[in-house]
């Protein structure tokens, strides 16, 4: 049997942790052991025993490397975790840098356990996406190409049902991590290929609520870089100011580059009219964990799989950019390395300096010799971003664009709301947002790519969402289920991801079994209350 207890993101969109146990082989492992991220009582929730001995788990089956996905790996590592942590090489070159990161700051493990952490890259050698990886007798596991950040991944998991039968019947459970946004027809967003979808005959399919209950318009790569390179020249050229884009140093950070880099590569692209003659636009990218991380986007961006495909580069970039796909990994190199680069009448540079409240001297030095500024971190609320936020906020001549989300209470969800700023905000969220909306969502579900006649029915499991955005893409799944399009995915039932066992091989919630001792003390209680009536 193959059971599963959903023990993170269960009542948010942090924490992600699935926790499978297969009994025939008694090999317990987890799909992703993330942090709680948000307010006080949400990250108290990391402090927490976890429900399973650290020692007992064989494997972590990690689908990216945000922190919310890997970011309690260390603290299992110090509970006695001694297992094997499966991912691609980018999600390992990437984890390893935020985890480090993190451990600076957080008291829940030190740089030891960042250290003692023992990764498996499954990309080495001639590698295809699906290849299977063996962790027990009648147990596998797949990696499938996701597109929310680089190195992502969706994992199915097949087990034997019948292991007595000659012919053993498989079953697979397939987790989506977090769905990224490109398709196929439309890879809007600069820098990777499409997702997979899940395999046809999917017995039950995991996916993520994010953005379940919304829809985005914002899906133009055009539109996107015509309103980034308009935005720039209006502050600069027109106004005399300086702009500043607050980024996420994973990810984000690439992306911003990559769309700057793809608006210099056209002539004009960046509006200078009415200027006596054209000048050199200076960009700063100022992020010391960014610039760590560069250098895994110069070595893993452009790999290609043993059929010489790109492995997560996307196609378009090259031809948007009008140049050879060697070229973006060169940039990025370049720009981990310290060089400056030039395309067009664009110059772009990194700055690793470290900023602190106390020395923004750096900050203005480097602000002074730039027109645009990419800053961490993402939400304005620490790093060299607030201090540029310090600086630069109060003169109307200046631009904040936000390209990220927001949380309640950061300093970039204030800038958001103030009416009263004195610099020009310009929000470019939905634009660069990583999550497929409630669309995709429902796509990655139905969509079989023409190979409806081999599958399933498939039970859903939603995770990994607000309680609104869970409950909206269920009736949006039952819902198309209902219309019966023809070659969609049918469906057996959809159910919100709860913290009981539930058997895979019944497709039925275990009860939960009382403790012993649970139930005793409970008897004398009543006793008691008996006594005394």
């Amino acid at each position: 049997m193959l059971k599963v207890k959903f023990v993170g993101a269960i009542h948010g969109v942090t924490g992600s942790c699935s926790w499978l146990w297969h009994t025939e082989s008694d090999t317990q492992l987890l799909i992703d052991c993330g942090i709680h991220q948000g307010p006080h009582h949400i990250e108290w929730l990391n402090r927490k025993a976890f429900p399973f001995k650290a020692s007992e788990i064989q494997y972590v089956l990690l689908t990216h490397a945000h922190l919310d996905h890997c970011g309690l790996i260390p603290k299992l590592v110090s509970e006695g975790f001694r297992g094997w942590v499966y991912c691609t090489q980018a999600t390992k070159e990437v984890a390893k840098e935020l985890l480090a990161d993190a451990a600076k700051i957080s008291q829940l493990y030190s740089q030891n356990d960042v250290e003692g952490i023992n990764w498996h890259a499954i990309d080495g050698g001639e590698f295809s996406w699906g290849r299977i990886l063996t962790l027990a007798d009648d147990l596998i596991a797949t990696y499938n190409r996701g597109s929310h950040v680089l190195g992502g991944c969706s994992i199915s998991v097949s087990w034997a049902k019948n292991t007595g039968a000659e012919l053993k019947d498989f079953a697979s459970i397939h987790f989506s991590g977090d769905l990224g946004c490109q398709t196929d027809d439309n890879p809007y967003l600069p820098l990777l290929k499409a997702d997979h979808r899940p395999y046809p005959k999917a017995d039950y399919i995991v996916t993520e609520s994010t953005y379940g209950n919304r829809r985005r318009d914002s899906k133009c790569w055009q539109t996107r870089t015509s309103l980034l390179a308009t935005t720039i020249a209006r502050t600069v050229f027109l106004k005399g100011g300086k702009v500043l884009i607050p980024s996420f140093a994973f990810h984000r950070m690439q992306e911003l580059i990559a769309d700057l880099w793809t608006i210099a590569s056209k002539q004009g692209a960046i509006p200078q009219e009415g200027l006596p003659e054209k000048r050199r636009l200076k960009v700063a990218c100022h992020s010391p964990l960014s610039n760590r991380i560069n250098r895994v986007y110069s070595d893993q961006l452009g790999k290609r799989l043993k059929n010489g495909k790109f492995q997560y580069l996307s196609d378009e970039l090259p031809l948007r950019a009008s140049c050879c796909p060697t070229k973006i990994g060169e940039l990025f190199r370049d720009l981990h390395e310290g060089r400056e680069v030039s395309n067009g009448t664009v110059t772009f540079r990194m700055s690793s300096t470290r900023s602190k409240s106390s020395a923004g001297n750096s900050c203005e030095n480097l602000l002074n010799d730039a027109d645009v500024v990419l800053a961490s971190s993402g939400m304005c609320d620490s790093g060299p971003s607030k201090e540029y936020l310090s600086l630069l906020r109060d003169s109307p001549k200046n631009t904040i664009i936000i390209s990220g989300f927001q949380a309640s209470g950061s300093a970039g969800k204030e800038l958001l709301e103030d009416s009263d700023s004195g610099a020009e905000v310009v929000d470019m969220s939905s634009y660069y947002s990583g999550h497929g909306d409630q669309l995709q969502l429902l796509d990655n579900v139905f969509e079989l790519a023409g190979y409806a006649s081999e599958s399933k029915k498939a039970t859903i499991f939603i995770n990994h969402g607000e309680p609104e955005a869970k409950k909206a893409l269920k009736q949006a799944i039952l819902d198309r289920a209902t219309e019966n399009r023809f070659g969609d995915r049918k469906i057996e039932q959809v159910l919100i991801a709860q913290d009981n066992w539930f058997d895979l091989n019944s497709c039925a919630e275990i009860p939960e079994e009382k403790d012993p001792e649970a139930i005793k003390a409970e008897i004398e209680r009543l006793q008691t209350l008996l006594d005394v009536g």
